[in-house]
């Protein structure tokens, strides 16, 4: 039965009057107390077996005669849908999703929030959980030894979402790895408006949120580029163990397949792996390779991360890779960002990077 909410609460109120309080009241009907602040608030419409409890212990002919002349009766089918939606509703005001006023006035929850989106782009994903309603949920994955990213990413779900992603979990497939999961439509749908595409992100071109890029504080920059770097990056060193660099690399699929790119050149090492020697004498289309996969197939998020190290006074470089020849037949382009040995120790001071086995890289090798 729905009623008016002013009517709905009167009734409620005058059946708790008799017990004292609703909570009383919850106890006496055997429902949840939470259920009776639902009815009291107009959030819950009644079954009418509780409805008439309520009539029955308010004891009121005059309540009685103006809540059978303004309830309507609802079917079994809009019941189920009202409940569904009532809950979601519920789990919806659990959270806390930030709109773009708050993440332009809040500076600490800006930097946390554009940490968060950088994790999902670089280490993570959104995913169709339930195809049916169309709901969705992502997921987060790092390297077994990466614990302390993880309780990281942990912590900020915590403080900008108010949603705990849980201890990690091992993915099952024997991988050297954990994950951890946003069982969350909410969550995962803040994200995809956030610049998170569903499914696979090496498919489609990214980028970073206009709030983070267009933003003039240099901590929410950081805190954007943080997490590409301790999740995509690596130290490299020579041969005598000196630090070189710093390098992070990112996929981006193409539709390119053999009939376009035919040749590959094997090696043991390297199978179906085309190097930047081999691509620079090849064209598409009549086009150098190399330009034509900058022109189509660039990591455009890359680009915004390049941008962004640009303006901390870094010096990185990008450039192609290589490309590989995937299972389903059509090329991938492995894009990678460069900075030099001089660059490194910035990346900690500037916590860019704090991933704890990076950071002793860097260390050992700037000892050397």
């Amino acid at each position: 039965m729905q009623l008016p909410a002013e009517l709905q609460k009167e009734l409620v109120e005058k059946a708790a009057s008799k017990y004292g309080n609703c909570q009383e009241l919850a106890k006496h009907l055997n429902i949840p107390k939470s259920s009776v602040h639902y009815y009291r608030i107009g959030r819950l419409t009644m079954p009418n077996s509780i409805l008439d409890s309520m009539l029955r212990i308010a004891d009121d002919e005059g309540l009685k005669v103006r809540v059978l002349s303004a309830g309507i009766t609802k079917d079994r089918s809009w019941a189920t849908e009202y409940a569904q939606d009532v809950f979601r509703e519920i789990c919806r005001e659990r959270l806390n999703l930030p709109i773009r006023e708050d993440l332009e006035n809040d500076t600490r929850l800006r930097r946390k929030a554009a940490a968060i989106v950088s994790y999902i782009l670089a280490e993570g994903s959104v995913w169709m959980q339930k195809e049916r309603f169309g709901e969705l949920a992502a997921n987060i994955t790092f390297a077994d030894h990466e614990r302390d990213l993880y309780g990281h990413f942990r912590s900020l779900c915590k403080d900008v979402f108010h949603y705990d992603i849980g201890s990690p979990q091992r993915p099952g497939n024997g991988a050297c790895a954990i994950r951890g999961f946003v069982y969350s439509r909410f969550i995962a749908e803040w994200l995809v408006y956030n610049g998170v595409p569903p499914g696979d992100k090496a498919a489609n071109p990214t980028h970073l949120p206009k709030w983070i890029v267009e933003s003039n504080d240099p901590e929410t920059w950081s805190s954007a580029l943080q997490p590409w770097l301790d999740g995509e990056g690596c130290v490299m060193v020579n041969q005598n163990g000196r630090l070189r660099g710093f390098s992070l690399a990112q996929s981006r699929h193409t539709d390119l397949d053999l009939a376009v790119l035919p040749r590959i050149r094997y090696s043991r090492e390297r199978e179906r792996v085309l190097g930047r020697r081999d691509m620079g004498g090849l064209e598409v289309f009549g086009i150098p390779l190399m330009t034509f996969c900058a022109g189509c197939f660039r990591s455009v998020v890359f680009d915004d991360v390049l941008c962004l190290l640009k303006r901390l006074e870094l010096q990185p470089q990008i450039l192609l890779k290589n490309m590989y020849l995937k299972d389903d037949g059509f090329w991938s382009c492995n894009w990678i960002i460069i900075l030099g040995a001089s660059d490194c120790r910035k990346l900690i001071d500037m916590r860019l990077v704090i991933q704890e086995k990076k950071v002793e890289a860097i260390l050992a090798t700037d000892r050397h």
